[in-house]
């Protein structure tokens, strides 16, 4: 979806207004009204506004376009399941992240390399973490501390979960200095916009970087 809207943003294309509004799980009805008031156009005074007053001008201004019908057209209220990937296909994925050069290192680390990809249970945010996450891992040893890493962060109730397969990740994180500055992100609420540049800074004020550091 990300692709999407970038790829909407910086072409051409029929659309006047590409609007990009994230819904979390505890979402805030206002600031999602707040970032659809900032694509159409209004004054930042707008947001003083009630939640009520607010739905009045978008629907004033989107009720005649394309994308209201659009989105009456696509029954957004019937819930979907997105399946994960089929093995071959995550493989792919998977392949794709860790590259050819660290896959083709020793002839016994494409066997290692699925069985890693197998425990991501094709679900396509893990398979691109971890499959970057060992990208420059080039020993039979890396790939058996991974393989058995994986086993166990998998917890009880948690096996089909995204989070253990995160975890591992974070914790191949080469340094702690850049474990904490990623810990340092969780401070934001759910789908914060964080401009890159602030975060650093906040990273410099907390003490977490200084002027030697390097991050890529």
């Amino acid at each position: 979806m990300t692709q999407i809207n970038n790829k909407f943003s910086t072409t051409p294309n029929d659309f006047k207004v590409v609007i990009w509004a994230l819904v979390s799980k505890d979402y805030d009805v206002g600031k999602i009204q707040d970032r659809i008031g900032e694509s159409i156009g209004f004054l930042e005074t707008w947001k003083n506004k009630s939640v009520d007053q607010k739905a009045v001008d978008i629907y004033g201004i989107l009720s005649d376009k394309r994308f209201v019908e659009v989105c009456g057209e696509m029954g957004a209220r019937k819930k979907i399941k997105v399946e994960c990937l089929e093995p071959e296909k995550a493989w792919e994925l998977f392949q794709d992240k860790v590259g050819d050069e660290t896959l083709n290192s020793h002839p016994d680390i494409p066997n290692l390399a699925k069985q890693v990809a197998e425990r991501c249970g094709g679900l396509p945010l893990a398979l691109i973490t971890i499959g970057r996450a060992m990208a420059c891992k080039t020993t039979l040893g890396e790939w058996k501390y991974a393989i058995e890493m994986l086993k166990r962060c998998a917890l009880p109730k948690m096996e089909n979960e995204v989070f253990p397969l995160l975890k591992f990740s974070y914790d191949n994180l080469p340094d702690a200095t850049m474990k904490c500055c990623l810990l340092y992100c969780c401070l934001h609420p759910e789908d914060y916009c964080i401009p890159k540049k602030r975060l650093v800074e906040y990273w410099f004020c907390e003490g977490l970087l200084n002027q030697f550091d390097r991050i890529s």
